[in-house]
């Protein structure tokens, strides 16, 4: 009976194999190979490794000042917001635009706003449009780029108006504020600690001068440097000369900070 019973559960282990050669351990793995290549093949190849991030960049229309349009990097299948802003980030509407290839780029244009949305069709297609915005006579020239190693899914472009000449020269010598401003951290800088300084500032210590980055107003020292965004509320980059102790000005009052170069 026993025998019987066993060679009737070798005959359904066979049929079993034979209709199931894999084990569930090759099964689980198959779907595992299967899955990562599917999500391999989903993405487009110009696109592969291409990490999306914000930016700050400065549109220098100063006369007799020669520089290079502002870079505006594209994804495939992804969006980029460019959003105009005056140097301290009050955005800047937009009245009308001309792009040189709209066959191989998309154009959204908010018109409530300084907003445009780009998209582009084809992988390292390049050109450039030009945009107006409200209130000034010359046109902003912007250089589109598509697949580059980043691209940007925000890009916030700051245009000095006449009686921001100064600012402007100021922010165009301290690049490495602006990118703060981003959230970069520029390269080589160190961070400091500080005490009283929870949720009020972060600090640096960068080219023997300590840089700030607070939503608050420094009080004490005097700033070597300063660029304000009101982008997103109110933030304040500062570079300063170092010092051990800083006050900041924020909602909740006047904070003493002391700084640390450990």
């Amino acid at each position: 009976m026993n025998m019987a019973c066993g060679s009737d559960h070798a005959v359904v282990n066979s049929i079993v194999n034979n209709m199931f050669p894999l084990t569930p351990g090759d099964i689980e793995q198959s779907k595992t190979e299967i899955s990562s290549r599917q999500k391999a093949a989903a993405v487009m190849p110009a696109m592969s490794d291409v990490n999306g991030v914000s930016r700050i960049v400065v549109a220098n229309t100063k006369p007799g000042f020669v520089t290079a349009p502002p870079n505006v990097r594209l994804g495939i299948g992804v969006v980029s917001s460019v959003i105009f802003t005056d140097s301290q980030g009050m955005v800047w509407p937009v009245t009308s635009y001309v792009i040189g290839d709209a066959e191989n780029f998309a154009v959204n244009w908010d018109k409530k706003g300084g907003i445009i949305m780009l998209q582009s069709k084809k992988p390292y297609a390049n050109t450039n449009m030009a945009v107006m915005l409200q209130g000034r006579t010359t046109p902003i020239t912007l250089m589109l780029q598509s697949t580059q190693k980043e691209w940007d899914y925000e890009l916030y472009i700051r245009v000095a108006k006449p009686e921001d000449d100064t600012q402007l020269n100021g922010v165009t010598q301290s690049s490495y504020l602006l990118s703060l401003l981003s959230g970069i951290v520029p390269a080589g800088a160190k961070k400091l600690s500080a005490s009283g300084a929870e949720n009020v500032a972060q600090f640096w210590l960068y080219q023997n001068h300590y840089l700030i980055l607070t939503s608050g107003t420094l009080i004490s020292p005097s700033y070597v440097s300063h660029i304000e965004d009101k982008s997103m509320g109110v933030t304040n980059v500062y570079e300063i000369v170092p010092t051990p102790v800083v006050m900041i000005s924020n909602d909740s009052g006047l904070q003493k900070i002391n700084i640390k170069d450990a």
